[in-house]
């Protein structure tokens, strides 16, 4: 049980580093679906005239500055199993940039929501509100694309398909834990690199560890439309532990449906 925590604990340091909240594990091992990445050398790679983290940027800097892209929607879920329980977490809602968003969200089968108005942040549960902790949720639908940058480079272009009705580019980029430990960016992993030199666990956990990432852009309007990121860790003595989540965000632009709560709708029902 104690290796299984160890694994745990590092897969749940390499989640939140990648976007995402939540984890399998499942004994056995994984096959990943057959893509370019697998290709047998009779078959045609697809043509690819610029590189992920090209595409990446674009998306990053119109999601910042487009006018289209400051209003959206997203649902998702995560996936999360130890041992013989699954839960599957549900996300879904709505952001206008400059002004907040909101979280409806089913988490080990209990639904709560969170909304985030200016810098006034609220969470209801149970059906009651409360106001949130100072420090935000850490959820941001495009929080932390910015550390998938220095890898997309690597990352190898799949046929385009569509994606709620959008037709995308999906970029798609596989590495080892150690790879992407050493290389990643995020403040999120410094705890993690100062354990490895005393935890030749971790080390052995990390280079034996698979990352697959898929981020799909639309390829008219060159913003994501969906990612996928799905993490396989040895468990020592016990199979793999893995991880896969999924989000969409579609509806760009449009407006129609969208409602944050003002702080005036949600401070009347408020306990504390």
């Amino acid at each position: 049980m104690r290796k299984a925590t160890k694994a745990w604990t590092l897969l749940a340091a390499i989640c939140t580093a990648s976007l995402l909240g939540g984890c399998t594990y499942e004994s056995g091992t994984k096959a990943f679906a057959t893509t370019n990445f697998d290709q047998k050398p009779d078959q045609s790679p697809t043509v690819q005239t610029e590189s992920g983290a090209e595409w990446l940027k674009t998306a990053l800097e119109k999601g910042k500055t487009d006018k289209e892209a400051q209003t959206y929607w997203y649902k998702g879920h995560v996936k999360n199993t130890i041992l013989s329980r699954t839960t599957t977490s549900m996300f879904n809602g709505a952001v206008i940039n400059g002004k907040g968003y909101n979280v409806d969200a089913r988490i080990a089968a209990q639904p709560y929501s969170y909304y985030r108005i200016n810098d006034k942040r609220y969470i209801k549960a149970n059906e009651q509100f409360v106001t949130a902790p100072d420090e935000p949720l850490a959820f941001d639908i495009l929080k932390g694309f910015e550390d998938w940058l220095p890898f997309m480079d690597k990352a190898v272009q799949l046929p385009d398909e569509k994606v709620i009705g959008v037709v995308s580019v999906p970029f798609q980029l596989k590495m080892t834990g150690a790879e992407w430990l050493k290389n990643s960016q995020s403040p999120l992993f410094d705890p993690l690199k100062k354990q490895l030199g005393d935890r030749p666990d971790l080390d052995y956990i990390l280079k034996e560890s698979t990352i697959k990432t898929t981020i799909w852009f639309g390829k008219e309007d060159r913003l994501i439309h969906q990612y996928e990121t799905w993490i396989i860790l040895p468990l020592p003595e016990a199979g793999t532990m893995d991880q896969q989540v999924m989000f969409n965000l579609f509806k760009y632009g449009d407006t129609g449906g969208i409602h944050i709560k003002e702080p005036e709708e949600v401070e009347k029902y408020l306990l504390y």
